[in-house]
């Protein structure tokens, strides 16, 4: 199972985009397989930025999985560990 929905908040125009997108994705899919990829929603701010008030975004990129919220660009370990922990939650 996953959870309802993972948020990644980044600006496409940011120089870590593509490495933390993918560093996301990778971890996302070893909790949950590439088939439910689906649950994780990658929000350019400047596309969405309706989307970034209502999430009350201050600073990129921001990871929100569940009810928590991770801001900078996390390590792998806490990645894992946060998805791991939603995987159990659903």
């Amino acid at each position: 199972m996953t959870p309802n929905k993972i948020l990644l908040f980044i600006s496409k125009e940011s120089a870590v985009y593509h490495f933390v997108r993918h560093q996301v994705e990778a971890a996302f899919d070893q909790a949950f397989g590439v088939k439910h990829r689906t649950a994780l929603e990658v929000v350019d701010i400047a596309e969405h930025p309706e989307l970034a008030e209502e999430y009350n975004i201050e600073a990129l990129p921001t990871l929100i999985v569940g009810q928590k919220r991770f801001v900078g660009n996390p390590t792998p370990e806490t990645l894992a560990s946060c998805l791991s922990e939603a995987a159990k939650e659903t």
